[in-house]
C-alpha cells in the first residue's frame, strides 16, 4: 500500500506543478510568480500535457486494477497536489514540472507492469 500511496502522491505533485505553470502562462498577473524554464516551446507544451493528463490515467489504472480503490487514489492525488501547492516555492515548481516526465514514465511503467521498482 505504501508503494501506491507514494506513486499517486507524486502524480499529484507533478500535476500541480504543471497546472500552476499552465495557469501562470494564461494569466499574465501570475506569470511573475512562476516562469517555466523552457518558455513556450513545443517541448514545454508536451511536458505540461503529459503531467496534466497523468491523474486521469492514474484514476483509470486504479479503476481497472482495484475497483473501489479509485476513491483512495483520488484522495492521494489531491494530497499530492495540496502538498505541492502549499509547500513548494516557485523554483521547486519549475523543477518539478521539468522532471515530471521522468517521474511519470517510471511510475506508470511500474503501475502497468512493465518493470518493478
Amino acid at each position: 500500500m505504501g508503494f501506491y500511496f507514494i506513486c499517486y502522491t507524486l502524480i499529484g505533485v507533478c500535476f500541480n506543478c504543471a497546472d500552476t505553470i499552465r495557469l501562470s502562462s494564461q494569466d499574465h498577473r501570475r506569470s511573475q510568480n512562476t516562469l517555466f524554464f523552457l518558455g513556450n516551446s513545443p517541448l514545454s507544451q508536451a511536458i505540461l500535457f503529459a503531467a496534466l493528463i497523468s491523474p486521469y490515467l492514474a484514476l483509470l489504472t486504479s479503476l481497472l486494477q482495484g475497483g473501489f480503490w479509485v476513491i483512495a487514489t483520488l484522495l492521494e492525488i489531491v494530497l499530492g497536489a495540496l502538498i505541492a501547492k502549499r509547500l513548494f516555492p516557485s523554483s521547486l515548481i519549475n523543477l518539478g514540472a521539468l522532471v515530471s516526465p521522468i517521474i511519470l514514465v517510471i511510475i506508470f511503467g511500474a503501475l502497468w507492469g512493465f518493470w518493478w521498482i
